[in-house]
């Protein structure tokens, strides 16, 4: 489950994993995994692309309920945000 908690620190790295990966500090590395990290990037993307219009509203759909799914209530309010 990705939150709000792990988005923070993916945008204090602003997306950079390799610099998450040489200067975060051991309480950040874990709470977030390579694996979370993947999936914030995808989602940022594809919410770029759906705030841009640049896909169907299928694929809208899809990115919306793999949100319901994958992220919790708090940090999707936060997502807004950004």
């Amino acid at each position: 489950m990705i939150t709000k908690q792990k988005i923070k620190i993916y945008t204090k790295y602003k997306g950079d994993i390799d610099g998450f990966s040489r200067g975060g500090k051991r309480n950040e590395k874990e709470i977030i995994k390579d694996n979370d990290w993947m999936i914030i990037d995808n989602v940022l993307q594809d919410l770029k692309l759906i705030n841009n219009k640049l896909c169907s509203e299928k694929y809208k759909t899809k990115v919306y309920d793999y949100l319901s799914k994958e992220f919790d209530s708090e940090s999707i309010e936060f997502l807004n945000e950004l």
